[in-house]
């Protein structure tokens, strides 16, 4: 990506044109991915990949940025050693210089990948899939049932001509109990979430696809988009090249902040808050007439976006908004189900695709965020930034694009635990006759 050739002298514009040579192909060529056009991101061309231990010796992430402007989160791969040698890798991201060298040295460790996982059928998640097959041609490549590319129904082995012969394979719905149906059984179950309701596609097949790995060893479960949990400080990926959080971090026009750590945190709760809600209840965009300048900088901030930011903080894990208002609804008895499965598996950490992972977790909470997404309303989920995804919601029943909300089956209703009741050391309890 280069920077425009001519940019004027304010601080947002100076702030970004630095963005611009630190992410260069000449400033960064191992970080360089020549075919991001085929999903035109930002940062485009430029894939910082930041690499961290999950699970010491057993399982590692890897990050890289995606988004649109300067609004940049991490999108995440991750991979797990297989018991017999060799890797497992879920949902890959660009397979750039730096990131396959950072494979090559597991692989020298742990033996070859030997399986590249799609979870999702989202477009940014599984279009690095046949690039990073090719560069890893011995393994097996298994996408989602029933995929499809939006907006379009293409195939992706077509759209994306890269996988080596014999792929790419289907993941069956569930691998549950070491049922053989896949190779890694085993040490892996797995379980596809598939959420319809969508004129797109007939009201019948998923327009919504995410899987929920539980790797037994280590008592982790990696899923995509369905669970997400967020901090104050953005992913290292983030801070890397940190100059987009701090033109987020402007309350207004021309005033970029020193690169501090609260700075950073500013930039990153306001990051998350357009990526999430879209349209925040907190912020006002003004038009100056410069619109590449306001894209940048147009956007006036009220203070209450920090209560925004630091609610969605203080929950242990949450269903993100999209999802919450758009999709689960339509389908709350699919998504009950498959929650079941997960939380019959004995884990205590999630790695998701995208802002905190791993991060610790048990199968109570999990139903508790799952059963709050699909039983609170969304003004008790997400407050006023529950607006504009409501009147998405609205217009999409009347041009019937999606179907009308179902309720969640009674028999589905998570039953309350009973309560807890402390018995004084000095009552007698006793049972049967004297």
């Amino acid at each position: 990506m280069r920077a425009p050739a001519a940019f004027a002298s304010s601080a947002v514009e100076a702030t970004q044109a630095s963005y611009f040579a630190a992410t260069s192909k000449a400033a960064a060529p191992e970080r360089w991915y020549p075919y991001w056009w085929a999903l035109p991101l930002a940062p485009y061309g430029s894939k910082t990949t930041a690499v961290a231990e999950a699970v010491p010796g057993e399982v590692w992430t890897f990050d890289q940025l995606q988004g649109l402007l300067d609004v940049l989160v991490n999108v995440r791969m991750t991979v797990a050693r297989l018991e017999g040698g060799g890797l497992w890798v879920h949902n890959p991201v660009a397979p750039t210089p730096e990131l396959v060298k950072e494979m090559r040295a597991l692989e020298a460790k742990y033996g070859k990948v030997k399986h590249i996982v799609v979870g999702s059928a989202a477009i940014e998640h599984k279009i690095y899939s046949g690039p990073f097959s090719k560069a890893f041609p011995n393994a097996d490549v298994w996408l989602p049932p029933k995929n499809w590319t939006f907006p379009v129904d293409v195939p992706l082995e077509s759209y994306v001509p890269f996988y080596p012969e014999g792929s790419p394979k289907t993941l069956p719905e569930t691998s549950l109990n070491g049922e053989p149906n896949v190779p890694w059984a085993n040490e892996i179950e797995h379980a596809v979430l598939q959420v319809g309701g969508s004129s797109l596609r007939n009201f019948k097949d998923p327009w919504f696809v995410d899987t929920a790995f539980y790797l037994k060893r280590t008592k982790t479960v990696v899923l995509t988009d369905v669970m997400e949990k967020v901090s104050q400080q953005a992913p290292p990926v983030c801070q890397i090249n940190p100059q987009p959080l701090l033109v987020r971090a402007m309350d207004e026009p021309d005033k970029v902040p020193a690169n501090t750590s609260q700075a950073r945190s500013d930039g990153w709760g306001k990051t998350v808050l357009f990526g999430l809600l879209f349209n925040p209840a907190a912020v006002e965009f003004k038009f100056s007439g410069n619109l590449g300048k306001d894209l940048l900088d147009g956007f006036v901030w009220d203070p209450s976006w920090r209560e925004d930011f630091d609610a969605l903080v203080a929950r242990p894990m949450f269903v993100p908004p999209i999802l919450a208002v758009l999709a689960f609804p339509r389908r709350r008895d699919e998504v009950k189900r498959w929650s079941n499965i997960v939380t019959s598996w004995d884990f205590e950490s999630i790695i998701p695709s995208h802002l905190d992972g791993p991060f610790a977790a048990t199968p109570e909470q999990f139903t508790a965020a799952i059963d709050f997404a699909l039983m609170a309303t969304p003004y008790e989920q997400f407050g006023r930034n529950a607006q504009p995804l409501l009147d998405v919601d609205a217009l999409s029943v009347d041009l019937k694009s999606l179907e009308v909300p179902k309720p969640l089956s009674p028999e589905l209703v998570t039953k309350p635990a009973p309560p807890v009741i402390d018995i004084p050391a000095d009552v007698i309890v006793s049972s049967g006759s004297e």
